[in-house]
């Protein structure tokens, strides 16, 4: 693309399709469907490695946009964009696999660091190194990939498929110190005093966020990333048999699959209907079919505790009401609908943020 052809700010050249405009890192889709059309797999996959280091994870996990605004889609089913790009990588990995990578060369006698490896660090990093600069990424925990690695389910993304990808990351050249937690083990100060000319802080949003809501700090109230983190990293999580999660993100359906394999009956509760799911479609889908209940216009307003631990939560129904600023209809509370639902378990994920305070001082 060439983003020369500006008038006073307004750009005046076209992306060559809306999904690739609306990619949030700008791949050509049209250019790598064109390609796999005519059978030229590696060009498809190497034009997508231009924008992004990790084709095979969002092959299986982005939310892809893009085939919301796919043009195919105005008369019939969008291209499949995102099983096409795990087509390609897959097609890679099962003959021979990816060609030899070669560190990148060395532009610039700049250093610079990266803080967390997650998708966000893991992208800069490989878009420095590729560009001459020496990189390392710090990463707290024990293992690359942030929430890829820790908060998304084995089941929907390999860890073997993810760590392929950072180590060629790596193999271009970047370097990742692990079990290193910027303003514990080293401060952004000291990093400077090694030399790093400039830090990029990708440190994620890991804290949960809260419901605000009577009896929350019950025994069995249980934060969604730790449990996550525990199940994915550790490969144990504890939870009761009845569990309720509140949220209808990506976060509460990977809780509640990742707690029906834990033997648990689960129900969602969602504030809002189906169609206002910000969850993706086909996830959804898949916790209907393992078996996951999901209880719509429902909003928990208290925890009901049995001394310190979780007897139930007290919930509203809910009606739609006017548009808010996000698109969707606002939910308005149904006077004399209250119901209670008996859960031991409850995972509020409805959202998350940064811990920013590794940068205090």
């Amino acid at each position: 693309i060439n983003r020369k052809h500006c008038n006073a700010g307004v750009c005046t050249h076209l992306v060559s399709a809306p999904c690739h405009h609306t990619c949030p890192i700008g791949t050509e889709a049209a250019s790598y469907v064109a390609l796999i059309a005519h059978g030229k797999f590696q060009e498809a996959l190497a034009l997508n490695r231009k924008f992004n280091p990790l084709p095979s994870v969002c092959g299986r996990v982005c939310h892809h946009p893009c085939e919301t605004r796919c043009r195919a889609g105005e008369m019939d089913d969008p291209i499949a964009v995102r099983n096409l790009k795990r087509f390609v990588s897959d097609h890679e990995r099962h003959n021979g696999g990816p060609p030899k990578i070669k560190p990148a060369p060395r532009k610039h006698d700049e250093k610079a660091a990266v803080v967390g490896a997650g998708p966000a660090g893991l992208t800069a990093a490989w878009d420095l190194v590729q560009r001459g600069y020496e990189v390392t990424v710090f990463e707290a925990e024990k293992v690359p990939g942030g929430m890829l690695s820790w908060g998304i389910p084995e089941f929907r993304l390999p860890n073997k498929i993810l760590f392929s990808e950072i180590e060629a990351i790596e193999k271009m050249g970047v370097a990742i110190k692990t079990g290193v937690k910027v303003g514990r083990d080293v401060t952004l100060d000291e990093l400077k005093q090694q030399g790093y000319k400039a830090i990029f802080l990708a440190a994620g949003a890991p804290l949960n966020l809260s419901l605000g809501i009577p009896g929350e700090d019950a025994q069995g109230v249980v934060d969604p990333i730790e449990f996550l983190k525990n199940f994915n990293l550790e490969g144990k999580a504890r939870i009761g048999e009845k569990v309720a999660v509140v949220g209808g993100g990506n976060t509460a359906v990977d809780a509640a699959r990742t707690a029906r394999r834990l033997g648990a009956e689960v129900t969602i509760l969602y504030r809002r209907t189906r169609e206002e799911m910000p969850a993706i479609p086909d996830e959804v889908e898949e916790a209907l079919k393992e078996g996951v209940k999901i209880e719509f216009l429902t909003l928990p307003v208290e925890v009901i505790k049995k001394g310190r631990n979780v007897k139930a939560v007290r919930c509203r129904r809910m009606k739609l009401g006017k548009f808010d600023k996000s698109g969707r209809r606002t939910p308005e509370a149904q006077e004399g609908s209250e119901i209670v639902i008996k859960v031991d378990t409850l995972i509020p994920a409805i959202g998350q943020q940064p811990d920013l305070s590794f940068l205090k001082g």
